[in-house]
């Protein structure tokens, strides 16, 4: 909401509405400043993908994603700002595992063990992930809300044939938060799997870490976005 529009931010959303993507709405601006409550919620990507090894960080994708949130969750902590760390996978429709592994508003100490406890299975249903997310999100106070999805690929599972489904379904998800004033962002780790990531999140909407071991630096920084 704004006096103003940001021209910038408007181009890129006549450029992603041209592509057929997800855009931002968010281009209209207002002078000022004020300190301003936020809530994020990190959703990290525990299909079984996460297990596989990062190269260049000597560790698995998975012990890469929960250092990162941890890292996020003590850094953010004690800043008045509400910071949640969630997990999903899936097997099938019928079966969406959802993991709340740190609450908004919890202490962070009690919530570690769980972070790291937390193991990868299954596959990637993120459109049913990002609506379970995106209720439990507008549940929490604050005057931002926030969603960032970690996950090291495209979404997939054992009873979708078609490829393109799932994107589109994940797509639907982030434009309906977007809609109630959920903001949605992605770190990923497949740059293969970038046109996937700019249907689904938009052409602002994601970035891609080419260096795992520059997971929780990327995470940090899409947190400060996010808060902005």
């Amino acid at each position: 909401e704004g006096d103003d529009i940001d021209l910038n931010a408007a181009i890129e959303v006549l450029i992603d509405r041209r592509l057929d993507l997800a855009p931002d709405a968010r281009f209209f601006m207002r002078p000022g400043s004020q300190p301003c409550a936020s809530s994020t919620l990190v959703l990290l990507d525990l299909s079984e993908s996460a297990n596989d090894l990062a190269s260049d960080a000597g560790a698995a994708v998975l012990d890469l994603e929960k250092r990162a949130a941890m890292l996020l969750a003590q850094a953010t902590s004690g800043d008045g700002d509400r910071i949640a760390v969630h997990g999903f996978c899936s097997d099938t429709r019928a079966a969406v595992y959802y993991y709340r592994l740190l609450e908004a508003g919890a202490p962070i100490a009690a919530a570690l063990g769980r972070i790291g406890g937390a193991q990868a299975r299954y596959s990637t249903r993120l459109g049913a992930a990002l609506r379970h997310a995106g209720a439990l999100a507008l549940q929490v106070p604050g005057e931002r809300r926030a969603i960032i999805v970690v996950t090291d690929g495209e979404p997939s599972d054992i009873d979708v044939h078609d490829p393109r489904y799932l994107v589109d379904d994940a797509r639907e998800a982030v434009l309906e938060l977007r809609g109630r004033g959920v903001s949605v962002h992605c770190v990923a780790l497949d740059a293969q799997a970038e046109p996937q990531l700019r249907a689904m999140f938009g052409f602002r909407g994601y970035r891609i870490v080419t260096s795992p071991a520059a997971l929780p630096q990327a995470l940090i920084r899409a947190y400060a976005r996010t808060a902005a």
